[in-house]
């Protein structure tokens, strides 16, 4: 876009100007800010924007305060203004749209759209402005010239055609010195032309009028799509004297419509098929196949903890990534065309005949269900028509070996690789939903054994699956018969290497099973809902360890225990009544910090903040875990009662890349100007310890200061300091 767009950020969220600034400054704008609704409103009228960015609440007018006087202003009464919110219900969109809003998004925002819609904006806005300009000379012109148009005149015989139905076929008019009905013919493509030379026959021959639409072959040889409309014309005494036809090129509103379905039916990130349509187009072709008994295999495709590209990189590259992976699928997934047993004259024969009508994976159909994104970082291919499983595999090593090069990413080159499951029709599955399921745990047994690999379903894999349902149901008594047990990672200042704190963290040991991974046992814990009750025994043991501690005098004054609160405690309805009953020693209470993660924080932030202000009144410190992986608004995090930030691991192990020392050094400096002290998590060499120490870092926890002790080591510990 033309570096002349002016564009006003309206936006009380520093970060998000900044952010913004940087971003749209990348494609030539100017990009002007503003920080509340009145400095706004004044930016608008000096500097006259072409565009606005408008946040939906602000510091001391709401956006639609701000919109609707700048609807009412001469000035900006006709700019696009783009509302941003940080949620998205159907009042707030209604809201804003009646006050006059363009478009609207809501946050996080995804850069690399919202640009488009940007652009989209302002090239529509100087199309709309194009159109007043010429209202007035278009009237006068469509008299003069009128649509494209045919005429039959039933005296002499003759056909003709206006002028400007050169330019709809795209013809040099000096080419043609007559025109013939069968020039007007030779323009429209099989299969379309005998319906069109019957309507225009019964028109002309039995004064039947038409109204159709058909293609139109241009001089170039591009289709066309025109509405076509023909009616007969009397003279005053009611005799017919020529027949008229018009055409209106619909060519644009037809791509408007096939992109509405293309919303409806594929993945508006990848543009790849989305999971309904593909489900649905699948199981249309297993019924063909189990006719015809044929060979059929669906992969199923997740990448290997795309999660840390996400937490390191940032959603942004994150769905940059999956659409490079997309690319890449289809790139590899096409070449199939060119090998031999996918050739149509090569198809198998089973049983029977296999006739025309079944669909096949050839150059025409494997655009139509071969690739689909599920959603997430899962994709899946399917493979119809095969001899025998190889193909599968043949296809499975393509892939992996395509998927190995490296990504590059803003200047980032990111590897990643992939695990992929394999189910076969009709053998594992007759249906596209039990096909899915099996070549999902095909997929899962492919992570097991080392990922980046691929793995065909077999029925023993059923035993995972049931031992996860095992694993769900131990769970449900590990309370009961005493299984679970707390443990405490300590927390040191950096600057003088004392012990200042420690992290409870929870463990499981099973009775027959031994010691369960909290990465296996906390997911399923928080989706079958069991945090909750273990959640509840979690503040119950936490309190009665560090009561324990008080009496004995362990407790040092400025000692603080942290304690990580899962989502769905925190936004339990009675969850300060819980807090209240547990924790009711409010001079104890200064020893705990509740860790919570920016994601939990901010959903909802505004009614969070009530609860957090009552924590905080409670004597109840806050700490942010997981720092600088999600989307923290700096408007907020003033309001929030934060005592402390916890710097994610990933920051701290990939601390000697530059990028990684850049983000830490400035989340440093962010709390110091805020007051808020910091804690490095995942310390593991004296090269990061001592560098966050220089760097001014307050706290410091990780293997290389103490890995996580037993409830009674760490007493001993605390005795000794």
């Amino acid at each position: 876009m033309s570096d002349s767009y002016k564009i006003l950020i309206i936006d009380d969220d520093p970060t998000l100007r900044l952010i913004a600034e940087k971003k749209l400054q990348q494609y030539g704008y100017v990009v002007l800010t503003a920080a509340t609704g009145k400095e706004g409103i004044q930016v608008a009228i000096e500097k006259s924007p072409d565009i606005l960015l408008l946040d939906y609440e602000l510091p001391d007018m709401t956006g639609v305060e701000v919109c609707r006087y700048l609807r009412n202003h001469t000035l900006a009464i006709d700019k696009p203004i783009l509302f941003i919110a940080g949620k998205e219900d159907y009042q707030s969109i209604e809201n804003a749209f009646q006050a006059g809003a363009t478009d609207f998004s809501s946050k996080p925002l995804n850069w690399n759209i919202l640009v488009y819609r940007i652009q989209y904006m302002l090239r529509a806005h100087e199309i709309n402005l194009s159109l007043i300009s010429s209202e007035a000379r278009l009237a006068k012109a469509q008299k003069v010239a009128k649509l494209a148009n045919w005429e039959y005149n039933v005296v002499d015989k003759s056909f003709k055609w206006s002028e400007t139905m050169y330019d709809l076929l795209d013809i040099n008019p000096q080419k043609m010195e007559t025109i013939l009905l069968e020039d007007f013919f030779q323009r429209i493509p099989e299969p379309d032309l005998y319906t069109v030379q019957q309507a225009i026959t019964n028109c002309i021959e039995n004064n039947i009028s038409f109204d159709l639409e058909h293609l139109l072959i241009t001089g170039e040889g591009q289709h066309k799509i025109v509405s076509h409309l023909a009616s007969v014309i009397k003279n005053e005494l009611n005799d017919i004297v020529e027949y008229v036809g018009t055409l209106q090129d619909i060519t644009e509103r037809r791509c408007t419509e096939d992109q509405i379905r293309s919303l409806a039916y594929f993945d508006s990130l990848t543009g790849l098929m989305n999971r309904e349509s593909f489900l649905t187009s699948i199981d249309a072709v297993l019924s063909g196949n189990e006719k015809y008994d044929l060979l059929s295999a669906l992969l199923f495709i997740d990448l290997d903890d795309f999660k840390r590209v996400n937490d390191t990189l940032g959603h942004e590259l994150g769905d940059l990534l999956l659409c490079e992976i997309a690319d890449r699928l289809k790139q590899c997934v096409r070449t199939a065309e060119q090998d031999r047993e996918y050739q149509t004259d090569n198809h198998r024969m089973i049983k029977n005949p296999l006739p025309d009508g079944v669909v096949r994976l050839n150059s025409i159909d494997i655009q139509r269900f071969d690739l689909a994104r599920l959603g997430g970082d899962e994709f899946t291919i399917f493979l119809t028509d095969i001899p025998n499983e190889e193909v599968a595999a043949s296809v499975s090593k393509r892939l992996l070996k395509a998927l190995e090069k490296p990504f590059i990413l803003d200047g980032y080159e990111v590897y990643v690789t992939f695990s992929i499951g394999i189910a076969i029709s009709p053998y594992d599955g007759e249906s596209m939903q039990v096909l899915l399921k099996n070549a999902d745990t095909a997929m899962y047994s492919a992570k097991t054994n080392g990922k980046n690999t691929f793995r065909f379903y077999a029925h023993e894999m059923n035993a995972r699956a049931l031992y996860r349902l095992e694993l769900e149901t131990d769970l449900r008594s590990a309370i009961e018969n005493n299984e679970l047990h707390l443990v405490y990672q300590p927390q040191v200042c950096l600057q003088t290497g004392k012990l200042i704190g420690a992290e409870a963290l929870m463990r499981w040991t099973h009775t027959t099973k031994g010691d369960i991974s909290p990465t296996e046992f906390i997911p399923l814990a928080e989706a079958t809902g069991q945090i909750l009750v273990i959640g509840d025994w979690l503040f119950r043991q936490f309190n009665s360890n560090l009561q324990d501690w008080k009496q004995k005098n362990l407790i040092p004054e400025k000692f603080k225990l942290a304690l990580n609160v899962s989502s769905l405690q925190f936004h339990q309805s009675n969850m300060m009544e819980k807090v209240e009953a547990v924790f009711s020693d409010s001079e104890l209470n200064k020893h705990i910090e509740f860790e919570l993660t920016e994601s939990v924080m901010m959903k909802n932030a505004a009614a969070n903040l009530e609860k957090l202000n009552a924590l905080a009144k409670r004597n109840i410190t806050l700490s942010i875990d997981d720092f600088g992986t999600g989307y923290s608004s700096l408007s907020y995090l003033n309001r929030f009662p934060v005592d402390t930030l916890k710097i994610d691991r990933s920051f701290i192990s990939n601390l000697e890349d530059n990028g990684q020392i850049v983000i830490v050094n400035a989340i440093l400096a962010m709390a110091k100007g805020m007051n808020i002290k910091v804690v490095a998590e995942g310390i593991e060499s004296q090269w990061q310890y001592d560098f966050l120490k220089d760097a001014g870092c307050d706290i410091g926890q990780g293997y290389f200061i103490s890995k996580p002790i037993r409830t009674d080591k760490f007493e001993k510990l605390l005795n000794d300091n």
